[in-house]
């Protein structure tokens, strides 16, 4: 709560401080207003403080929108005083947006970088994402991506692709990627011969161990929407899963109870509720996926792999590429594009160096 109501007060006062150039009386008047309702608020609760901060940036926005009318169209070329308060009246918005519904996602976390976001890559952070791309025959980094820290990375191995083949200059038949590939959608449209038709090698997860059968044991039909399992029962009563990828079957306690395999479908039979069964709508790629993983070629693929963790281990590690000295996503990317430079340089010079042979001589 106290972060929230610095980022309500750190957005308001942006927003009067772009806007003072144009109206000053008014913004100083808004200004002892704010410090009226601090002090008449002083005692109340975290929450209450909050709903006040909220209503009053919120008359703010109403009147710097209609500052902005009567500013008039914006200039073919906005000086830095208009394009400040152009920026300050879109956050403003986007801030009260994520009051209103804080389950939404992709939500402001500071106003002095506002298109950072929360992620958690291992840990949560506030920040941004970096994503490589590797030529595997030349070990030479081909695109990279910056995204913001709740961005799904998956998804982004596509344009990452397109990167690649614009900078080497020949399409991409095969693309190795971590456990973050594992997604369905991202699998079909990477494989599919009307998409990008290119062979795709991601270490699926591991199944837990379990003495029943599984999903892919229930047999489907769907024309009927009905599911059948191996010991003789059927539904046809399911439910869309939340994030859409399949439906969710369920199976009332009854229809168990007349199972010809019981052992199999469950360790003990509940007493009320059945079982629910989920039937993915991107099953085949999955199985075509672990069927992937226990070739010898994805064996050989997998051994590449750590040389794109190398790269990033460098620019984290030996770079401080771990944190970033800029604010703004294309402020960002500059210094690691800069840091690849300096990383690829060393690796160069590393393979011409004769075995033995020092970089730098030492001081006598």
């Amino acid at each position: 709560m106290p972060s929230t109501l610095r980022l309500v007060a750190q957005t308001r006062q942006g927003l009067l401080d772009a806007a003072r150039p144009y109206a000053p009386a008014r913004v100083a008047a808004e200004e002892a207003e704010m410090d009226r309702l601090r002090q008449v608020t002083t005692d109340l609760k975290d929450v209450d403080r909050l709903a006040h901060r909220a209503a009053h940036l919120r008359a703010r926005v109403a009147w710097a929108d209609g500052l902005q009318q009567d500013l008039g169209p914006r200039p073919a070329s906005p000086n830095k005083v208009h394009t400040r308060f152009e920026a300050a009246l879109a956050l403003a918005p986007h801030v009260l947006a994520d009051l209103d519904d804080p389950a939404k996602g992709d939500q402001v976390r500071s106003v002095v970088d506002p298109e950072a976001r929360s992620g958690k890559p291992g840990t949560y952070c506030d920040g941004y994402l970096l994503d490589l791309s590797l030529d595997a025959d030349r070990a030479r980094l081909t695109a990279r991506h910056i995204l913001p820290g709740n961005s799904d990375e998956a998804r982004d191995t596509q344009p990452l692709l397109e990167a690649a083949e614009r900078a080497q200059g020949h399409a991409v038949e095969a693309v190795s990627i971590d456990g973050l590939g594992w997604n369905g959608e991202v699998l079909r449209a990477l494989r599919a011969p009307a998409g990008r038709g290119v062979e795709v090698y991601v270490p699926p997860p591991v199944l837990a161990a379990t003495p029943v059968c599984g999903p892919e044991a229930l047999i489907l039909d769907a024309a009927q929407g009905v599911v059948t399992c191996p010991g003789g029962p059927q539904t046809a009563t399911k439910e869309r899963r939340a994030d859409h990828t399949g439906w969710q079957f369920v199976l009332a306690r009854r229809q168990w109870a007349g199972c010809r395999q019981p052992a199999r479908c469950l360790a003990t039979l509940p007493q009320k509720k059945g079982r629910r069964v989920i039937q993915h709508a991107y099953q085949a790629e999955y199985d075509a996926a672990r069927a992937w993983a226990m070739t010898s070629r994805e064996a050989a693929v997998r051994q590449q792999h750590p040389r794109v963790a190398r790269q990033l281990a460098d620019r984290v590690r030996d770079h401080d590429g771990h944190r970033s000295r800029y604010r703004g996503q294309w402020r960002v990317q500059e210094p690691y594009l800069l840091t690849g430079l300096v990383v690829h340089v060393q690796r160069r010079v590393k393979r011409l160096r004769p075995p033995g042979a020092q970089l730098v001589p030492p001081l006598v």
